[in-house]
């Protein structure tokens, strides 16, 4: 879930709760880290993923009023699919906070003539690609491919190009279910999202 910056609001799409398979099939050795903090919490899933793996884990939501920018305590590990719009300034925040960080994001994000330089300065150390594209709204795939871009100082996580297990159907079908059931719930907080100011009002537009 994105924060609003510089008068830019969401919309009710820029809701994406990650499909439990993409994190579930990642090959990483979760034991080696003790302290975790999941900057977009949404509905809890990869926040509860990382505490049943026994990291003890902290967390920020922007609609629950915790801004990720304004956290400042240092964690092991930084884990989070973040808002696409400001995923650059999410990274850059969670360098200052942790060796290992790790975010779910597009493969075009890899381009931009925009981002060379800041690529340049921070090279990645691992990439797990998604195979299969996610379906963030249990109705249809997204339209492009995405990976987990890992930046780890530790030498937790190997180094290189990796693959993400394809889910099975028994994970793809409960990842359809959860998709559509959080974005009912999303939905039935709109309003009050409106009202904060978290969400733009699309009908005084």
């Amino acid at each position: 879930m994105s924060r609003q910056k510089e008068g830019v609001r969401l919309n009710a799409t820029d809701f994406y709760p990650t499909p439990p398979w993409c994190y579930e099939n990642l090959d990483i050795d979760w034991s080696q880290f003790t302290s975790a903090h999941e900057p977009c919490r949404g509905d809890s899933r990869i926040y509860t993923f990382l505490q049943e793996k026994g990291i003890d884990t902290t967390w920020s939501e922007i609609t629950e009023g915790k801004d990720f920018f304004e956290h400042k305590d240092s964690v092991d590990l930084i884990f989070t699919n973040p808002p696409f719009k400001i995923a650059q300034e999410f990274i850059d925040h969670a360098f200052s906070l942790a060796p290992t960080v790790v975010m779910l994001l597009r493969i075009n994000f890899l381009g931009s003539i925009k981002r060379q330089a800041w690529w340049k300065d921070n090279p990645p150390t691992a990439m797990y690609v998604l195979s299969k594209r996610p379906s963030f709204t249990g109705d249809g795939t997204d339209a492009t491919e995405y990976c987990w871009v890992c930046w780890d100082s530790t030498n937790r996580i190997p180094s290189g190009f990796h693959w993400v297990d394809n889910p099975t159907t028994a994970q793809n079908t409960h990842a359809q279910k959860l998709a559509r059931e959080a974005l009912a719930r999303f939905n039935e907080k709109r309003a009050e999202l409106i009202e904060m100011g978290i969400l733009e009002d699309k009908k005084k537009k």
